[in-house]
């Protein structure tokens, strides 16, 4: 067939979240549940580019590192403890690992690492966890009050070595993020230095929906369009049947900016981010404007909310902050990729 009807494929189970009239300080908590993003777009009607001022949280100190080959036991060292856990906030987490067939390692700004190991894997560790989907087992251990640690040294062992992506925020502005490479180098492990990538976008549009009287999800999807460079009116609708959302009274614009990042990105990043965003919407005079962050992770350490316990699950998720003057607005949708 030249054409298949794919339109006839059915849609992937998906859970979300929508809430309105939210302020500021409630996505920033929302933001700071989780740890770990991979991408983000940053949506702005009525400019050819995405101002400066966002840009620049995004190209200054928000470069990681990638560990290659890095035995666990590492990160239970007394010097890295005391240098790293307890002196900063440490975002680390195992690359290039599908959650569902890959033993997964993380450590959060709390102190905590996470293993997210087999069942069968699990039950030659001697360590105490916690059942998780998929026939895996969970194990936490709080670095900064650990005990045991010949012990946990010995279960690490049996893991083997992990490349990680790694992040590191001083308490002090005189100490340089870039000491953890250092450490690890000096280690003899491999280390490489990862810059975010960032992609401008300024699309050819015919109208700015407004948020009134709109379904949000069609204003979700439309900046995905928009993040694609997808064609928004094919001429064949058995190539797309794609409709733009209907707006009866859309923003006094025909221009949008949108700047994608792609790479390993933190939640003091995304915080920043929004606080920023939110001061920018509010400058702004135009009747109705509005200005989005869309967030996306996938395989990670995530919960949904406070009340749920962190684990490592197949999910593609898409957190989107809608900011506008009258109250923000976000929707999260999750897709499981593997029931």
């Amino acid at each position: 067939m030249i054409c298949p009807e794919i339109s006839n494929f059915p849609s992937p189970k998906v859970s979300t979240i929508h809430r309105t009239n939210q302020n500021v300080e409630t996505i920033i908590e929302a933001m700071k549940v989780n740890n770990f993003y991979k991408s983000i777009i940053i949506t702005c009607p009525d400019e050819i580019n995405v101002p400066s001022s966002l840009e620049e949280i995004i190209t200054e100190d928000s470069d990681s590192y990638k560990l290659s080959g890095c035995p666990l036991t590492e990160f239970v060292d007394n010097v890295f403890i005391k240098s790293f856990v307890r002196n900063g906030k440490l975002y680390c987490l195992s690359a290039d690992r599908n959650c569902i067939v890959k033993n997964c390692v993380a450590i959060t700004p709390d102190g905590i690492l996470t293993l997210h190991v087999l069942d069968y894997t699990y039950q030659t560790l001697g360590l105490e966890g916690s059942k998780r989907p998929h026939n895996y087992y969970e194990v936490n251990i709080d670095l900064k009050n650990i005990k045991n640690t010949d012990r946990i040294k010995h279960a690490l062992r049996k893991l083997g070595t992990f490349d990680f992506h790694i992040y590191w925020e001083p308490h002090s502005d005189d100490v340089c993020p870039s000491t953890v490479a250092r450490y690890f180098h000096n280690k003899d492990i491999d280390v490489t230095l990862c810059s975010l990538k960032t992609k401008k976008i300024s699309p050819q549009i015919t109208q700015v929906p407004s948020l009134e009287n709109v379904e949000i999800e069609e204003i979700v999807e439309w900046v995905g369009m928009l993040s694609h460079n997808a064609d928004l009116n094919p001429d064949e609708s058995y190539i797309s049947t794609y409709i733009e959302p209907e707006c009866s009274n859309p923003l006094e614009t025909k221009r949008i900016a949108l700047l994608v990042v792609k790479g390993f990105l933190t939640s003091t990043l995304i915080v920043e981010l929004c606080t920023k965003l939110s001061e920018y919407v509010s400058s702004r005079s135009m009747s109705n404007y509005w200005a989005c962050l869309s967030v996306q992770s996938e395989d990670t350490l995530r919960r949904w909310n406070f009340c749920t316990p962190r684990m490592f699950l197949p999910h593609n998720t898409s957190d989107n902050m809608f900011f506008t003057q009258n109250g923000h607005i976000t929707y999260s949708i999750s897709q499981l990729k593997y029931s």
